[in-house]
């Protein structure tokens, strides 16, 4: 793993602290113990003279710009715009290369400021190389935290970018975008950010600070057939897409998976039925089922099937390897590709797709929100 450099104390202080060592040490923070723990061996976290890592105080944008500067190792700027950083400011080198980086800035940087929690985040993402295209869930704050309003709108996507990843938690249905962070705080973030970057660290989706759901994938429709199609007609779904839903329901009852969820997750993956993306009607693919080896996402790298049957029998193969479920005759290449995986056969919730089905940590819960709760309605 290489190492990082920054370091949240003034650049003279140098003493790290060894875990403990202090009555504001990691033990008084048992939640962030291994973010601090991945921070301190980096050089990331430094003490002050007496070694005291200060885990309760807030974070500053001086020290903010040189963790990501460092961290991230970003080619250094040598002119900033900020008139209140001269080049005899031992920050003025971070500032001017985390200017471009900041999603909200002004004419000063103000050094000594503490940085919020929403500040913070947004920095990181982009730091990191995502962007607002890098979006995958728009509004996952908004339909999981209460304050997700009190959001500044410069750093909106970009939060819905750090809580869809998993790098920044809520709590108690707050995301609380103003608070200032603290070191403590800023170790978890940082450590989420950089390692899951790095490849280092595998985020799933019990680690959403979203509150919490376990919707079962087995057992009997809790939704009609009829339902479910005037749902689907509502929403402009095409005829191809109505017409299937009988089929979902009958191969529901014979695989024993709720019916509901295959056909809203094919609504998810389909756009109704009105294929807009790589996967043609014509495949009848109404899962988005990749080839045994695909390259890419293009239409060649999807699965066809011989009907429209057929594919939905496909789906509810596929999500057998999930479930740890027998097929039902001969499944299509790409089965075989997850049953090898580790994880194969473990999956018992909806919301457990997040990340295995597609690396949206979100992805359960959107199929969840969106496409089933709108579906119980008619």
């Amino acid at each position: 793993m290489k190492k990082l450099t920054a370091t949240f104390a003034a650049a003279s202080v140098a003493a790290v602290c060894a875990i403990g060592c202090s009555a504001d040490g990691v033990n008084d923070y048992p939640w962030a113990a291994d973010a601090v723990n991945y921070c301190v061996q980096n050089k990331i976290l430094t003490g002050n003279e007496y070694g005291d890592l200060m885990l309760g105080q807030n974070l500053t944008r001086a020290q903010m710009a040189r963790i990501l500067v460092d961290g991230f190792s970003l080619p250094l700027a040598t002119e900033t715009g900020f008139a209140d950083m001269s080049p005899d400011n031992w920050a003025y080198l971070y500032a001017a290369t985390i200017e471009g980086y900041m999603p909200k800035k002004g004419g000063y940087f103000n050094p000594n400021d503490y940085v919020s929690r929403e500040e913070l985040a947004s920095t990181l993402v982009r730091a990191s190389g995502l962007t607002e295209g890098s979006v995958r869930n728009p509004g996952i704050t908004s339909a999981n935290f209460l304050d997700a309003g009190q959001i500044d709108g410069a750093y909106k996507t970009y939060i819905d970018i750090a809580v869809e990843r998993a790098y920044m938690a809520g709590s108690d249905g707050y995301i609380r975008p103003k608070d200032l962070i603290t070191r403590a705080e800023a170790c978890v973030l940082i450590r989420n950010v950089m390692e899951v970057t790095r490849g280092n660290l595998t985020m799933t989706w019990a680690d959403l600070g979203i509150e919490k759901s376990y919707t079962p994938m087995t057992g009997a429709a809790q939704i009609t057939v009829e339902q479910a199609q005037a749902w689907a007609r509502a929403k402009g779904a095409a005829d191809i897409f109505v017409n299937i839903a009988p089929v979902y329901w009958q191969y529901g009852e014979q695989f024993g998976i709720r019916p509901e969820i295959m056909y809203a997750q094919a609504a998810k993956e389909t756009g109704f039925g009105r294929y807009t993306g790589a996967v043609k009607p014509e495949m009848n693919n109404w899962a988005g089922i990749k080839i045994k080896n695909p390259i890419g996402d293009r239409t060649e790298d999807h699965e066809t099937f011989a009907t429209p049957e057929d594919g939905v029998r496909a789906h509810y193969n596929h999500m057998c390897a999930y479930l740890g479920l027998a097929p039902i005759g001969e499944p299509h290449d790409r089965y075989y590709v997850v049953k090898s995986i580790d994880w194969a056969g473990t999956v018992k919730n909806l919301e457990e797709l997040g990340g295995k089905w597609c690396p949206d940590l979100y992805y359960g819960y959107d199929i969840l929100r969106n496409y089933i709760a709108t579906m119980a309605k008619y």
